[in-house]
């Protein structure tokens, strides 16, 4: 065994051009992230999803494991292929990694549809002149702001907080006694200089993605956006393997807050950057996220979210201090969070239904906010009550435990048709497919099913010239390797239907199961409202082929994107959507699905692919 001197084996992480030097022992996932790689890992590290795959090129690691075994094909095996996540370092080794088996250049979605809103903002700016101290007038700095501010605002603050005391002595006179001061309700929170208008941050924090966009607050003009992949997902892709990795240990915990708050703190800089501006000027901020991202994020305990009845700390509306998330903005700007509803339903879906409208309407409406985690909602307009509930249907759409799977990036499938003459693929970019992204799985999906290659029940027709049968079991070829941008064929597996169904299952098992807690039919159901990154990328006529929401007969369909950030702008700008966003919260009820007796049936019809009709398509060829 190669070991250094220090006790440690080196990783060469050879097409990145990293060495990372780490205990024997170590898996090289963990190198990874030592080394700042953030790899896809579905499944957390539990060598079930097989997206982080590496190959080792020279050096031993420990055996094969059953779980590599079980995913990788032998030529696979045979070419060096491992995954990360479970091959152990024995001496230094050097490894090559895949672009697509690295978190990187991803096409977020970083807006949706969303009214206009009338600035309302709680924090505002007051121009103040003030005389310059002398010996005749030795009053402090801060008694100078206060009068200052009583002259032009008709009110003195009550407070002002010691960040901003800090910075009043030397700006001041940088300034020639002139600035601009930021008040919130009566506490100053910043000051900066002169016809420095205030400006604010929304972020959506995401399962998968988190979105920014930095707003003028006083006049609600929106100046850039920025987005990233969440970084938690190096420690998996759904809530519950992050939420089991944080109770683990405080130091997990610690690692997952410090990681999405980094992230946040790096999109404020881009922001910044992008509008030549100050930190300083950013004097509020909303943050919105499902009830397990803003516990991880806050610190919070997270144990009784694991565990049934799936309790949160809280789902009140908070305001905390900006700084105490390590987030660089004005010394006293706050960070507010919007209220959740119940169980994992939390702040981002109260913000989806805000900026959709949903509340205001008057016909009865279905919201469905699609991702790793989907929430829905049902409107009843007579009542003017919210009902919610969540399921989890799992990173399928994203492309996770999908064999060639990948978000949407450049080279990612994003539609698939079937002809008689074989298949039409589309690509992010126009580039050479490099994996299939949510939509075109589920594209392909809708097609396999119209040309009868999949039975109702999901199964490929081995009988089927376009199936063919290897080490894994039957597949379909969507690309072959010289056709690829990597080098290799990309398939459709059985078991990538099987995901598939298992999260349009869940997603449809949940609609109906809301229907009948209520006590509505589907024929009452006049407006479905489709949110969600994911959701807005949708053909909704392949959503509906395969099944993944009941058959709304009576129902217009209308998709608005990335609402949730949307939401967190309009409660950013406005004290009055905020308002709104708690009586939103007030007036929602929370459905737990797995208490209603009929759930697990439901979902296993739901899984199944609807009857074609007598005339759809029955050969293929």
């Amino acid at each position: 065994m190669t070991v250094s001197s220090k006790g440690t084996c080196r990783i060469d992480f050879v097409s990145i051009g990293k060495q990372v030097d780490v205990p024997p022992g170590a898996t090289l996932l963990e190198g990874a992230q030592q080394g700042g790689l953030i790899m896809v890992s579905a499944c957390g590290g539990l060598g079930k999803c097989g997206q982080c795959r590496v190959t080792v090129l020279k050096g031993r690691v420990s055996a094969l494991t059953e779980s590599e075994s079980a995913i990788l094909s032998q030529t696979s095996i045979d070419a060096g292929e491992r995954l990360a996540c479970v091959t152990r370092v024995q001496e230094d080794i050097k490894v090559d990694i895949s672009s697509d088996a690295l978190i990187s250049g991803p096409r977020l979605q970083l807006g949706g549809d969303a009214p206009y809103m009338k600035p309302a903002p709680l924090v505002t700016a007051h121009q103040i002149q003030m005389q310059a101290p002398t010996l005749q007038d030795s009053r402090s700095d801060l008694l100078r702001v206060k009068e200052a501010l009583t002259d032009v605002a008709g009110q003195s603050p009550s407070s002002a907080d010691l960040a901003v005391i800090r910075q009043l002595s030397p700006l001041a006179r940088e300034n020639q006694w002139h600035l601009t001061a930021y008040l919130r309700n009566n506490e100053l929170v910043g000051l900066a200089p002169p016809e420095s208008s205030p400006l604010g941050v929304a972020i959506d924090l995401g399962t998968t993605k988190i979105a920014a966009s930095l707003l003028d607050l006083s006049g609600g003009k929106e100046l850039a956006v920025s987005g990233a992949l969440n970084p938690q997902i190096a420690y998996g892709e759904d809530l519950i393997s992050r939420l089991s990795h944080a109770r683990q240990n405080p130091e997990n915990g610690q690692t997952l807050a410090m990681l999405v708050r980094e992230t946040i703190d790096r999109l404020i800089g881009d922001l910044i950057t992008r509008t030549k501006t100050d930190r300083d000027r950013i004097a509020d901020l909303c943050i919105v996220g499902n009830t397990a991202m803003t516990h991880l994020l806050l610190g919070l305990p997270v144990a009784q979210l694991t565990v049934s009845p799936y309790v949160a700390a809280t789902s009140d509306a908070m305001d905390i201090r900006a700084r105490d998330l390590n987030l660089t903005v004005a010394p006293g700007a706050n960070v507010h969070f919007l209220p959740g509803i119940g169980g994992f339903v939390g702040a981002d879906h109260v913000a989806m239904i805000l900026a959709s409208r949903l509340h205001r309407g008057d016909r009865l409406a279905v919201g469905i906010d699609i991702g790793t985690n989907t929430e829905i909602v049902l409107f009843h307009p007579e009542h003017r009550m919210l009902t919610a509930a969540s399921c989890a249907s799992g990173p399928a759409f994203e492309g996770g435990h999908i064999r060639n799977g990948m978000r949407a990036a450049s080279g990612a499938i994003m539609s698939v048709k079937f002809t008689e003459k074989g298949l039409s693929l589309s690509t992010i970019d126009h580039a050479d497919p490099v994996g299939i992204c949510g939509s075109g799985i589920i594209d392909a999906l809708a097609e396999l099913h119209r040309w009868k290659v999949i039975n109702p029940s999901g199964r490929l027709d081995k009988d089927n010239p376009r199936v063919r049968t290897r080490d894994k079991g039957p597949e379909i070829l969507l690309a072959a390797a010289d056709q690829s941008g990597r080098g290799r064929e990309i398939v459709l597996t059985q078991n990538d239907i099987n995901e598939v169904q298992l999260a349009k299952g869940a997603i449809k098992a949940g609609l109906e199961t809301l229907l009948a807690a209520t006590g509505t039919s589907i024929e009452a159901v006049r407006e479905v409202v489709v949110a969600g990154a994911f959701g807005s990328l949708l053909d909704l006529k392949s959503v509906l082929a395969i099944g993944m929401f009941p058959h709304f007969p009576n129902a217009s369909y209308r998709q608005v994107g990335n609402a949730a950030i949307e939401g967190a702008k309009m409660a950013l700008i406005s004290k009055n959507a905020r308002r709104d966003a708690w009586n939103i919260a007030v007036h929602s009820t929370h459905l737990e699905l797995s208490t209603y007796p009929e759930f697990n049936r439901l979902y296993a019809l739901a899984m199944q692919f609807p009857n074609l009709d007598k005339n759809a398509a029955t050969v293929w060829k």
